[in-house]
C-alpha cells in the first residue's frame, strides 16, 4: 500500500513519497524529510525518551504506553484501512526496536518519569518517604516501607503478577527507600549551601563582612525579623539602638561587653545615653504637657488676676446708695435659736450681733437696730466665713449643728445681698470663678494620690466636663506642677517613676488623658516607658547584671587562641621509640605543626575580632540612613536563606523520589539468594 505507515510511535517511509506535512505518530510529531539510513528512522531518540518517560512512570506506566499504543493503533487502522490487531502489533514491534536502537535514550526517559511520577507522592505525604521532620533512623524506617510497597507494585504490574519478580523489586524498593533520606538529606544541604552562598554575596552588606551578617541575620530572625525589629525600634523612638530591638541583640551585645576589644564599643554609647536620659525625659513632658509652673508662681498670679477683677466688683456694688431688707435672714436665726442650745446657740447669737448695729433712731435715741448698710453686711458675711471656716475643723455632732446654723444664716446674709445690691451677684460669680480655679489647681496636685480617698477616672471625667475653660486649665497646671515633682524627685529610679505617673490598673494613665487629652498622655507614658526600657539595658549591659547569660555569650563569641595546645607528647613517645634522632624528627615536625597551627589560629583570631567590632558599631547604632541600610541588607540576606532553602527542599525531595523511583531498574543489581529459585 502506497503512502507512509504508522509504527509506534514512528513514522516509516515505502517507495511511495510521503505526503506534505507533519504527521502525529504517538507521542511525538514527525517530518516528512527523508529519513536517514541508520534504520530508516527519524528522530528515534526523541521517540525512545518520550517512551521511556511514559513507561518510567510508576504503577501506571505500562498501562499508560499500552493505552497509548492502542490510541494510535486505532487511529492508524481507520486513516490506513488496516486490522487493528495488526497495527497493534507494529506499535510494540516498533517499541522494542527503538528502545534496542537508542537504549540510553529509553533509560533516561524511564529515569525521568520514574522521578516525575514519585515526586507527586513525595510531595504528598513526605513523612512516608522520608522527607518529613524526625531523626533520620526513623525517617529510613518509614521510607524503606514505601519504598517496598512502591517497588513492589511497580514489579508486580510490569511482571505481570510474577511473585519472584514481584519480590526483587520489593526488596529493592526497601533498599532503595532505606537510603533515600539519607542520600535526600546530604544532596538537600548540598543544594542550599550553594544556593545560599550564591544568594548571599549577591545580597548588599552594608559594610558588614559575611561572619558579622551571618550572626545579625539570626539574631533578627529570632526578633521576628525585620518588620517587628523596625516596629520595636520605632515605638523606643530616634535614640534607640539596635541591641534595644530584641533580647537577641541585647544578649549578643552583653558577650561584647566582657570582652576587652569590644568592651568600651558597647559600653560607651549606652554611658552617653544614659547620659542624657534626665534631659530627654524633661523635654518630652514639655512637649506633651506643656510648661511646668511653680506652685507659688502660681498663687502669686491668681492673686493679682483676683485683686485686679474683684474688689472693683464689690467695691462699685456696696458703694451703691440702697438699703437690704435682712428681716428673713433674722427670722431664720429666731427660728433656729429657739430650738439650738450651746455652741449652735451661741453662733447665733454672734451672727444675730452681726447683723445689728447701734444707731440713732428718731424719738428712741441711740439703740440697736437690724444694719442695712451693703458693705457692713458683706462684712457680717465674710465675717461668717471665718466662722464656718473654723467650725469646719472640728468634729462632733456639736460642730456639726452650729456649722448648719452659720451656713443658713451665710447663705441668707448672701441671697439679700444679692437680689437686693445691683452687681452684687456678679462681683460674686466672678470672685467665685477664681476660688474655683484655686482649688482645681490644688485638686490637680492630688489627682495622681492613691488610696480609698482617690478619685476615679470616671469621677475626674464627670468633675472636669462641669468646669470651664479657665478652672480646667488650672486644673491642668497642678497636674502638671506634681509630674514635675515626681519626675524631679524619681528621676534614677525609672520603674518607680513609671509606677507613680502610671499608677495601680492605669488609673494615673486614665486620669492623665482625661486632664491632658489621650495623645499627650500616651505620649508621657511611651516616654517613661523608653526611659525605662533604656535604663533596665544600661544596667543590664554596662553594670554587669545577668552575669551567667554574658558569660555564655562571651564563650560563644570568644576569638580562638593563638597558641596551640601544649599537649603534644609526641617528640617524647618518638625519641624512647626510635631513639635521637626520630625524637629529633618528631620534635622538628611538632614545632612545624606548632607554627603553622600559630599561623592559622592568627589568621582566625583577626578575623573573629574583625567581626565582634563589627558587630559593635551594628547593635550600638541609632535610628537613621546606616541602620535602615543594615537592616534593608540583613532583609536581603534572609530573602536569599529562604530562597536557598526552598532550592534545597526541591533538591531533597527530587533525590528522594529519584532514588525511590529506581527499585525496578536496581533491582538487577542486587543479590537475591534468599529468594526459591523458579521452578
Amino acid at each position: 500500500m502506497a503512502g507512509p505507515r504508522f509504527s509506534g510511535t514512528l513514522v516509516e517511509d515505502d517507495a511511495a513519497p510521503a505526503p506534505a506535512g507533519p504527521r502525529f505518530s504517538g507521542t511525538l510529531v514527525e517530518d516528512d524529510a527523508p529519513a536517514p539510513a541508520e534504520g530508516g528512522r527519524a528522530h528515534g531518540g526523541l521517540n525512545a525518551f518520550a517512551r521511556g518517560v511514559v513507561n518510567g512512570l510508576p504503577i501506571v506506566g505500562p498501562y499508560a504506553l499500552a493505552g497509548i499504543d492502542r490510541a494510535d493503533a486505532a487511529v492508524r487502522a481507520v486513516t490506513n484501512d488496516s486490522r487493528y490487531s495488526d497495527e497493534v502489533d507494529a506499535a510494540k514491534r516498533y517499541g522494542t526496536e527503538v528502545a534496542a536502537e537508542h537504549p540510553i535514550a529509553e533509560t533516561a526517559g524511564e529515569i525521568g518519569g520514574g522521578i516525575a511520577g514519585t515526586v507527586p507522592m513525595v510531595l504528598a505525604a513526605p513523612a512516608a518517604f522520608g522527607a518529613g521532620a524526625g531523626g533520620l533512623l526513623g525517617r529510613s524506617a518509614l521510607s524503606a516501607a514505601s519504598g517496598l510497597a512502591l517497588g513492589g507494585a511497580d514489579s508486580a504490574v510490569r511482571s505481570d503478577g510474577d511473585l519472584r519478580e514481584t519480590a526483587k523489586g520489593a526488596a529493592a524498593g526497601a533498599l532503595l527507600g532505606a537510603a533515600a533520606p539519607g542520600i535526600g538529606q546530604a544532596v538537600g544541604a548540598g543544594a542550599r549551601k550553594v544556593a545560599e552562598m550564591a544568594g548571599t554575596r549577591a545580597a548588599p552588606t552594608a559594610g558588614m563582612g559575611a561572619p558579622a551578617m551571618e550572626k545579625l541575620a539570626a539574631d533578627t530572625a529570632n526578633a521576628g525579623g525585620t518588620g517587628a525589629v523596625r516596629a520595636r525600634l520605632g515605638e523606643l523612638g530616634p535614640e534607640s539602638m539596635l541591641l534595644d530591638a530584641s533580647p537577641s541583640f541585647e544578649g549578643r551585645a552583653q558577650g561584647l561587653a566582657v570582652l576587652p576589644d569590644t568592651r568600651e564599643a558597647i559600653v560607651n554609647p549606652l554611658r552617653q545615653r544614659a547620659a542624657g536620659s534626665n534631659a530627654r525625659l524633661g523635654a518630652d513632658v514639655d512637649t506633651h504637657l506643656g510648661p511646668n509652673m511653680d506652685p507659688a508662681a502660681f498663687q502669686a498670679e491668681w492673686q493679682n488676676a483676683y485683686r485686679e477683677a474683684v474688689p472693683p466688683l464689690y467695691q462699685n456694688a456696696l458703694g451703691q446708695p440702697v438699703q437690704v431688707d435682712t428681716s428673713g435672714v433674722l427670722e431664720t436665726i429666731g427660728r433656729l435659736g429657739a430650738h439650738e442650745k450651746g455652741g449652735a446657740e451661741l453662733a447665733l447669737r454672734r451672727a444675730w450681733g452681726l447683723l445689728h448695729a447701734e444707731q440713732d433712731v428718731p424719738g428712741i435715741g441711740r439703740a440697736v437696730v437690724p444694719d442695712r448698710n451693703p458693705e457692713a453686711l458683706h462684712n457680717a458675711k465674710e465675717a461668717l466665713d471665718s466662722m464656718i471656716a473654723h467650725v469646719q475643723a472640728q468634729q462632733g455632732s456639736a460642730a456639726a449643728s452650729e456649722l448648719r446654723a452659720l451656713s443658713a444664716v451665710r447663705s441668707g446674709v448672701n441671697d439679700a445681698l444679692e437680689a437686693q445690691v445691683p452687681g452684687y451677684a456678679e462681683a460674686n460669680r466672678t470672685a467665685q470663678h477664681f476660688f474655683q480655679q484655686r482649688d482645681a489647681f490644688d485638686a490637680g496636685q492630688r489627682l495622681l494620690n492613691g488610696g480609698r480617698e482617690a478619685a476615679r477616672p470616671a469621677q475626674v471625667a464627670a468633675a472636669t466636663a462641669e468646669m470651664t475653660p479657665e478652672v480646667q486649665q488650672a486644673q491642668r497646671l497642678g497636674l502638671r506642677t506634681e509630674v514635675d515633682r515626681l519626675v524631679g524627685t524619681q528621676l534614677n529610679d525609672r520603674l518607680a517613676l513609671r509606677k507613680a505617673l502610671m499608677g495601680e490598673g492605669d488609673y494615673n494613665r486614665a486620669r492623665m488623658g482625661v486632664v491632658f487629652g489621650e495623645e499627650p498622655a500616651a505620649g508621657v507614658a511611651a516616654a517613661v516607658d523608653r526611659e525605662a526600657a533604656f535604663d533596665a539595658t544600661n544596667r543590664r549591659v554596662v553594670d554587669n547584671s545577668q552575669t551567667e547569660m554574658r558569660r555564655r555569650a562571651a564563650d560563644e563569641l570568644a576569638p580562638r587562641d593563638v597558641a596551640p595546645s601544649p599537649a603534644d607528647a609526641v617528640p617524647a613517645v618518638a625519641g624512647a621509640i626510635g631513639g635521637l634522632q626520630a625524637g629529633l624528627a618528631a620534635q622538628a615536625a611538632r614545632l612545624g605543626i606548632k607554627g603553622a597551627q600559630a599561623g592559622i589560629n592568627a589568621a582566625g583570631r583577626s578575623r573573629d575580632l574583625a567581626r565582634n567590632r563589627q558587630l559593635a558599631e551594628a547593635l550600638t547604632q541609632r535610628q537613621g540612613e546606616q541602620l535602615n541600610a543594615l537592616l534593608e541588607a540583613i532583609g536581603a540576606r534572609q530573602a536569599a536563606e529562604r530562597m536557598a532553602g526552598g532550592v534545597g527542599r526541591a533538591a531533597q525531595i527530587g533525590t528522594t523520589a529519584a532514588t525511590v523511583s529506581q527499585a525496578e531498574r536496581a533491582k538487577a543489581y542486587v543479590p537475591f539468594g534468599f529468594l526459591p529459585a523458579r521452578r
